[in-house]
């Protein structure tokens, strides 16, 4: 009788523990789906990635984008802050110092080397140009190296202070950039929103120009923001999905879903809502 159940004895067990190590694999697959909430930190309003809609509902590119991840995942989302109430940092998402608070980030991030080394990114999702963008009533500045040694304002830790500052990039498969603007005065902000209003006080009052988005600055333009861009885009960035490392299941869960969007055509049909202009393609 022992004999006999020894081998389903043995069975059980490796069965458990194979349960156990899958559990383990996919911890956060396991929990957002039994959970049925995929969790991100509220982001910054930039429009037209992230706004606030009439009703006060975050809408905008990246947020359609967010839903239709969660959609075909088969959770619903949620934006989260900080325990003391303050928003959740730009510097914080990339440092990959998540502390457990979210599971992924779906907010424009690029995949450098240096955040690649704490942060996994299943997708790129869209493609951003770079430009410079002064006050309208300037007429000094004509092209980006007329920007030398002027005040730029960026978001810190964002791919624009990675460009004034002369940093490698570290992005595969990435054009060489050219860096056309000497020596800048980079001026920091914590959030996208506080280098807008710094622009918009006047020609030279706060800073003289900054670095941002093309689609970005475009719509701040169509908002009533006194802007201009000036030149040529300053280069060309793969935009990513964003979690942390140690759940494979997880990350190949939202490439297939990525991959999935860009086959089908919604990722484009998105770029054109949004921008009128298709970014999604490499």
């Amino acid at each position: 009788m022992q004999t006999r159940m020894l081998p389903i004895l043995i069975a059980t067990l490796a069965l458990l523990l194979g349960v156990a190590k899958a559990g383990q694999a996919g911890e956060v697959l396991d929990r957002v789906r039994s959970t049925g909430v995929l969790i991100a930190p509220e982001p910054d309003p930039w429009p037209p990635y992230v706004f606030r809609d009439d009703k006060g509902e975050f809408d905008g590119f990246d947020v359609e984008v967010f839903h239709e991840i969660a959609r075909r995942m088969g959770v619903e989302i949620e934006f989260v802050r900080n325990p003391d109430g303050s928003v959740i940092t730009w510097e914080e998402q990339t440092s990959g110092q998540w502390g457990g608070k979210y599971d992924i980030v779906v907010n424009s991030m690029t995949p450098t080397a240096k955040r690649a080394e704490h942060i996994v990114f299943p997708a790129a999702y869209y493609f951003g140009l770079g430009v410079l963008a002064v006050h309208r009533d300037n007429s000094t500045i004509r092209i980006p190296a007329d920007a030398s040694g002027k005040r730029i304002g960026a978001l810190k830790g964002a791919v624009y202070d990675t460009y004034l500052r002369r940093q490698p990039f570290g992005i595969v498969g990435m054009p060489q950039v050219s860096y056309k603007i000497s020596d800048p005065v980079i001026v920091n902000y914590s959030h996208e929103d506080d280098v807008f209003d710094a622009l918009a006080k006047g020609d030279g009052v706060e800073i003289d120009a900054m670095v941002n988005m093309l689609t970005v600055v475009m719509t701040q333009i169509r908002g009533g923001k006194p802007f201009k861009i000036v030149g040529q885009p300053l280069y060309r960035t793969p935009q990513c999905v964003a979690i942390l490392p140690g759940d494979p299941e997880f990350s190949a869960e939202l490439k297939r879903i990525v991959d999935e969007m860009h086959a089908d055509g919604t990722l484009t049909n998105l770029s054109m809502k949004w921008f009128e202009i298709d970014v999604t393609r490499q």
